[in-house]
């Protein structure tokens, strides 16, 4: 059994994201496939507009601020947990959202509420409950790519390269294009030590020659820190409050 510790986890997080654009965060001002607008209805229209203005500041950053409003009115909606326990996360407040997106598993936003459980559960110690977190967000939203991006990069930490390839290839193909998922199918085909494939792939993407070499440097620092994790016993995972703003979309995710 492998033992996490909180300190190294952290640490990891911030150098695999300083190695590659790894995870996408979901958004806000629509809500991911299959959830539906429903989830965000509440009692009456004035407290809908009052939450759509509470998306547009998430969607801004403004997580303090949202949360502040959030608490402020009793809102019914599971749209409103989420976008209070996306806003607790990224603001730093792990062990509330947690709360909050084990509340949520049980509403009509489930998928979510797994697949935020499992990156807080991954960036504070524990890869392996966190993997079954967020396997099961994707089984609930199989078709969502960005779902199957962030748990292909969980799986990709773990060192499990070819089960998480097959999962970015699932989402490129589900959304053409997807930024994250394209360089992250590449970084697991170089790891792969499947160099041929991956630059057949970044060059059919358009990704330049330069920004390959990056990802074949990126591959090679992310293989030493898997070692080293591997001699410590110590599972080092991505941290979900370092998600590039450029990630954001319709429903991107960890």
């Amino acid at each position: 059994m492998i033992f996490f510790k909180r300190t190294a986890i952290t640490i990891l997080y911030l150098s695999l994201c300083a190695l590659t654009a790894c995870s996408s965060a979901p958004t806000v001002s629509k809500v991911p496939v299959d959830s539906g607008e429903r989830c965000y209805a509440e009692s009456d229209k004035n407290r809908n507009v009052r939450l759509d203005l509470i998306r547009q500041q998430v969607a801004e950053g403004q997580y303090f601020s949202a949360i502040a409003h959030l608490e402020r009115e009793d809102f019914q909606s599971d749209g409103a947990r989420f976008l209070l326990a996306e806003s607790l996360r990224k603001s730093g407040q792990l062990d509330a959202a947690l709360t909050e997106y084990n509340t949520l598993k049980r509403g009509c936003l489930n998928a979510l509420g797994y697949l935020g459980a499992g990156k807080v559960l991954a960036v504070t110690g524990n890869l392996e409950q966190g993997l079954a977190e967020l396997k099961t967000a994707r089984d609930l939203l199989p078709t969502d790519a960005n779902i199957r991006n962030d748990y292909g990069f969980a799986l990709l930490a773990s060192g499990s390269f070819d089960t998480a390839r097959h999962e970015f290839m699932t989402a490129v193909e589900l959304q053409p294009g997807h930024p994250v998922a394209i360089r992250n199918l590449v970084l697991a085909l170089i790891l792969s030590s499947d160099t041929q494939t991956a630059w057949s792939v970044a060059e059919y993407h358009q990704i330049s020659v330069d920004d390959f070499q990056n990802l074949v440097v990126k591959a090679a620092q992310f293989r030493r820190n898997l070692s080293q994790n591997r001699a410590s016993r110590v599972a080092k995972v991505p941290a979900a409050n370092t998600e590039p703003t450029v990630l954001i979309r319709l429903g991107e995710t960890l």
